[in-house]
């Protein structure tokens, strides 16, 4: 039986971040954060590491196409910092705010230059006139690439300098624009029904388009599409299953080198047969889940792992195998030794329509399984997915002796277009939930966890199945505890929508992206039969015991449409904890929240299904907690009255 770990070495804050190598190899960059304070960080690939800037405004950092100098991006300004004694640093441009400028990328075929985008406005108008992009150089020089009335939410820049291609929406969709000779555009394709359409970068003679896309099929894919709109199909996922998660670009010819899909196997592929040799000898080397950052003679490899709290990078020779340990980020606490930490595994079942589902279990080591209480932890979105690398909740719950499964259920991303868009807007008790459901239940019935002590987490949407779980007859879960949810996801949907607060899917709007998706916020018919279905509605059914966390600052569920339904739930002398954390955001990065979260979301299931007790909140997060959080415990039971 695994040692009990103290529940805060759980947590992981990291302090790198933007690691990145020289296109010519020669050196890698990283930011560091102590504190409040980002200093920047230079290597050489030979050589000891310094610190470059102690304090540095940027929150990512950029190389030159000519690996001699260092953007440095925030959202207020851009700065250019040698890095081989040239001289000219110093700053390019002033962003945000009046000027309308933002940051936009490297140029991928100047020596040393950036992509500025500019949203031209009249004054007291909402909307731009009109977009222009910019390339800057040293000392904020500038030179205008490319002019027009739509925003260009994606572009690629050609060898020629120009924005030989540029994506921008038009209605519902996208559409992908070729530069002519003349300098005008003309269409060359059309991204329709939510088709991925990510640009990523022409070929060497400007004339062809790098996608990483799912147009005509469904899998995201790597393809590349030429002057004339012929597709060519370049790597798809030979298990047929994943979307194309990241793709490795040659830094010098602007050509696809390798694919990495995710699901619950990482996997990478190289597209040439040099990068094939290199995959397999770093394979022997380092096995695990990696993304490479190819440069000349050199590749920088990110490792992460489930087992692996945070991240580390490597320096690796494809052409010897040889591979160094460049940086390790465990973040500001010790890391749990790996061997401590729990399995995780991906699963797949076939729903009671047919369709098969995916998820990921991780499992206690040392345990009966039959014997263990099993969790269900639903991911938020609802339309993205669980990654299959370290967990914080995952692990500890393992720890303590559950298992922890993570539906992907139908609407979930990362498994094609189709998966996502399966659910047909039926969140309410419908399909969706249906999923989780029988998921927990072919787990149960392959002796994975103890059918008499089976809980329910999440956060926003997970929060949303989690009180639909508790309030709708299955009687399958012991317990709850929901974290920011929507008590009637039909109408907090419309909340956003109304109020626009959350940022469109690349320049289309997100009450379009809804409707596609088959959930118009603004459909009477729609609305009414998600009020109907939702836990808000069914209130008097809920019947289990539940620990509801809320934020007093929530920027997407409205904080008085969560403690207008615990108040209900109140009324009825329902068994319902409910903790307001008054200052906190949806979603908060607050490590003191992070922190009595855990706390809270432990001392629940423990309290519940015969878990270990939870050790006592640190003084630390005692005074934490009496000085952030409301709590509002359950209704004692009434008694009952006589005659």
């Amino acid at each position: 039986m695994p040692t009990q770990i103290p529940r805060d070495a759980f947590l992981v804050e990291p302090t790198i971040g933007a690691a990145t190598i020289a296109p010519d190899g020669g050196h890698v960059a990283w930011l560091r954060k102590v504190g409040e304070e980002t200093s920047l960080w230079l290597k050489p690939t030979g050589g000891a590491a310094r610190k470059l800037l102690r304090r540095a405004d940027a929150d990512d950092i950029f190389w030159s196409h000519d690996g001699r100098w260092l953007f440095l991006a925030s959202n207020r300004t851009l700065r250019m910092i040698a890095v081989s004694g040239d001289l000219g640093s110093g700053l390019v441009a002033q962003l945000g705010g009046s000027t309308g400028l933002s940051f936009a990328g490297v140029d991928p075929w100047r020596p040393a230059a950036a992509i500025l985008k500019e949203e031209r406005r009249i004054d007291g108008q909402r909307d731009p006139i009109g977009y222009r992009l910019w390339r800057v150089e040293r000392g904020g020089k500038r030179r205008l690439i490319a002019f027009g009335r739509r925003d260009p939410v994606d572009f690629a820049i050609g060898p020629d300098g120009h924005a030989a291609f540029a994506k921008v929406v038009e209605g519902d969709h996208h559409v992908i624009l070729a530069r002519r000779a003349d300098g005008r555009y003309r269409i060359l394709t059309r991204c329709v029904r939510l088709e991925r359409c990510d640009l990523a970068g022409t070929t060497a003679d400007g004339r062809g388009l790098y996608l990483a896309s799912d147009l005509g099929g469904d899998l995201r894919a790597v393809m590349m599409i030429d002057a004339d709109g012929r597709r060519t199909l370049l790597h798809r996922d030979p298990a047929g299953e994943r979307d194309l998660d990241s793709l490795a670009i040659d830094p010098r010819s602007g050509a696809p080198l390798i694919a990495g899909y995710r699901g619950g196997t990482p996997a990478g592929y190289g597209l040439t047969d040099d990068t094939r040799r290199a995959l397999a000898l770093l394979a022997q080397r380092l096995p695990g889940d990696v993304t490479i950052s190819p440069a000349s003679g050199q590749w920088l490899v990110r490792e992460r792992g489930s087992r692996l709290q945070g991240l580390r990078w490597f320096l690796f020779d494809p052409r010897t195998g040889g591979l160094t340990l460049v940086l390790d980020d465990p973040g500001k606490r010790p890391r749990v030794p790996e061997a401590a930490l729990a399995a995780t595994f991906p699963v797949s079942f076939p729903a009671s329509d047919g369709m098969m589902i995916h998820g990921l279990l991780t499992v206690p080591a040392g345990r009966n399984l039959a014997q263990v209480p099993l969790i269900a932890a639903v991911h938020g979105g609802p339309w993205s997915h669980d990654e299959p690398d370290y967990s914080t909740t995952t692990q500890l719950l393992a720890n303590r002796g559950y298992a922890v499964f993570r539906p992907q259920f139908r609407g979930s991303t990362g498994y094609g277009r189709a998966y996502m868009l399966s659910p047909r807007g039926d969140f309410g008790d419908g399909r969706v939930q249906r999923d989780i459901e029988e998921g927990v239940r072919w787990l149960l019935a392959r002796g994975i966890g103890d059918p008499k002590r089976v809980g329910i987490v999440g956060a926003s949407f997970g929060g949303y199945s989690t009180l639909q779980a508790l309030s709708n007859g299955s009687g399958l879960f012991r317990v709850g505890v929901a974290i920011v949810p929507p008590a009637d996801f039909g109408w907090v949907s419309r909340q956003v929508v109304d109020r626009g607060n959350i940022a469109s899917s690349g320049g289309i709007a997100f009450a379009t992206t809804l409707r596609l998706l088959g959930l118009d916020a603004r459909d009477p018919a729609i609305a009414r039969r998600l009020t109907a279905q939702s836990p808000f509605a069914r209130v008097a059914a809920m019947r289990t015991p539940l620990l509801i966390i809320a934020a007093g600052r929530d920027e997407r569920v409205p904080i008085r449409s969560v403690i207008d339904y615990a108040a209900r739930l109140r009324q009825l002398g329902r068994d319902a904890d409910v903790i307001v954390a008054r200052k906190q955001p949806h979603a908060p990065d607050d490590p003191m929240a992070r922190r009595a979260y855990l706390y809270f979301t432990e001392a629940m299931l423990a309290r519940h299904l015969g878990g270990p007790a939870a050790t006592p909140a640190a003084e630390d997060l005692r005074q934490w907690i009496g000085t952030s959080l409301d709590e509002h415990p359950a209704p004692k039971p009434r008694r009952p009255s006589i005659g």
